[in-house]
């Protein structure tokens, strides 16, 4: 199928065009623009900057819900209640380095339980659909910034 959006992009899932709500094109092309995990509030504040009458909270929270579905949006969760979107391409998926003082995040650039999905298929027969990743710890800024004064290099 083909998601065309209005910056021209093409998301190939598929020999049928796909079909979206005005809410979800709107939501998608949002996060086409930002490299950045965006929440739902962050996501309609945005629309709510740059529309005269933007999608309301509901529908942005709907949309992202149809995009994961449909493969276009990943949903991370932080473990604050709150989740988190970013775009990715059909039947791809990305693993983060999340920072638990600042919240920043970092794509990992592979995916490193591919090869612990083989092996746990091999010795427990175990037909494994999917993973998340997340892990958790402080970034350089915030380890920099708690370390005693005299430990910043």
């Amino acid at each position: 199928m083909n998601v065309q959006s209005s910056h021209g992009h093409s998301h190939s899932k598929g020999p049928q065009s796909l079909r979206l709500t005005k809410g979800a094109k709107k939501v998608l092309e949002v996060l086409e623009r930002t490299d950045e995990l965006s929440s739902a509030q962050d996501i309609h504040s945005a629309l709510r900057n740059e529309e005269d009458s933007p999608p309301g909270l509901t529908t942005v929270y709907r949309s992202l819900e149809s995009l994961v579905q449909l493969g276009l949006v990943q949903s991370v969760d932080f473990g604050d209640g709150e989740r988190r979107y970013e775009m990715v391409k059909p039947g791809e998926h990305h693993h983060h380095l999340v920072c638990e003082k600042c919240r920043n995040s970092v794509h990992l650039d592979q995916c490193l339980v591919q090869q612990l999905e083989e092996s746990i298929q091999a010795k427990y027969k175990f037909e494994v659909r999917g993973h998340i990743l997340e892990i958790f710890g402080l970034c350089e800024q915030c380890q920099q910034a708690m370390a005693p004064a005299g430990k910043n290099q």
